[in-house]
């Protein structure tokens, strides 16, 4: 009896700890959905409706998927073939981008063992496609043998970053939004740099890249324009997924801090250095994103039935970040 009452006050205790910041959690997606697993979600622009990537039921792939949150039923917005990733809504809600390689001209390789596993191959011929939010008028962006994926617009909708392997190396670039004028915006080899998205001013991109140690990933900021380029994280953990909270000061990322098998959400206050461990749960916990006001937070978790999975919360900037 005594194991039982002090496992209780375990997970009691990491209830109340997240409870601080985060309220009214709930799981948007599930098995019972029809979904193998999912996860990556980001808000539209009016804050009702999700955008995300799940892998349908016996299959291998993700696929992208919009749903709205008052009626939580998904539907398909990719055309079910290759695999997908790195949904994202343009700022003025009218279009939807995302990676694909369903045009490609050789069998995807990713193999069905991987599946359960957050590590992502760096799929040939994936290429980064514009459409409207229900999947028509599909427009190809980037095209050719390469990697091109983890794409997000900047905050006027004008230009698009994205990680890419073109050059060798997996680095930055930065287009416009129909798909011209690409720059490169880091300049390494034989690593890399990726998961980037614009800061809510347009000035600032923040990514991951392991540059002093195969895949422990360490978290940078960069200007928009490939200046300055400053390194946040400086641990022995991997350290991914970053994302601007609106206020433009603090970010929520995906740390292994405490294990490869509790990946946690940490945030982090850019100007004072400030961090907040923002999950307490013996789960997988990561791939944060904030809701335009700031007031939700989506990420992805196993706590409920041990298959990824998209959840939701209120959120509350804790007063150390402030």
């Amino acid at each position: 009896m005594k194991f039982w009452f002090y496992l209780c006050l375990f997970f009691c205790s990491l209830v109340q700890a997240e409870e601080k910041a985060l309220t009214h959690v709930r799981q948007l997606t599930s098995f019972s959905m029809g979904f193998e697993k999912a996860g990556e979600a980001y808000f539209s622009p009016d804050g009702t409706t999700i955008i995300f990537q799940a892998v349908p039921e016996s299959q291998h792939h993700y696929q992208i998927y919009t749903m709205k949150l008052d009626d939580g039923v998904p539907i398909m917005v990719s055309t079910g073939k290759g695999t997908c990733t790195c949904a994202y809504f343009r700022p003025d809600g009218q279009k939807i981008l995302f990676a694909s390689s369903h045009e490609s001209p050789i069998a995807d390789r990713k193999s069905p063992e991987n599946q359960g596993k957050y590590r992502w191959d760096f799929t040939p011929y994936m290429n980064i496609y514009e459409a409207n939010p229900d999947g028509t008028s599909l427009t190809l962006l980037t095209t050719g043998a390469a990697y091109c994926a983890e794409c997000a617009y900047s905050p006027d909708g004008s230009q698009i970053v994205y990680a890419s392997n073109r050059d060798g190396s997996m680095n930055l670039y930065v287009m416009k939004a129909d798909g011209s004028h690409v720059r490169q915006i880091t300049h390494t080899s034989h690593c890399y740099n990726g998961g980037p998205f614009f800061s809510p001013d347009g000035r600032h991109i923040v990514f991951r890249a392991d540059r002093d140690r195969a895949d422990y990933l360490q978290l940078f900021l960069i200007g928009s324009d490939g200046s300055g380029e400053k390194q946040l994280t400086f641990n022995e953990a991997v350290n991914w997924a970053p994302y601007w909270h609106p206020s433009g000061e603090v970010i929520a990322y995906t740390t292994s801090l405490h294990g490869h098998h509790q990946y946690q959400i940490y945030l982090m206050n850019l100007r004072t250095g400030v961090q907040y461990r923002l999950t307490d749960h013996p789960s997988f916990n990561g791939l944060p994103s904030f809701s335009p006001d700031g007031q939700k937070i989506l990420w992805t978790s196993k706590r409920a039935d041990h298959t990824s999975q998209i959840f939701i919360a209120d959120f509350t900037m804790p007063e150390e970040l402030r």
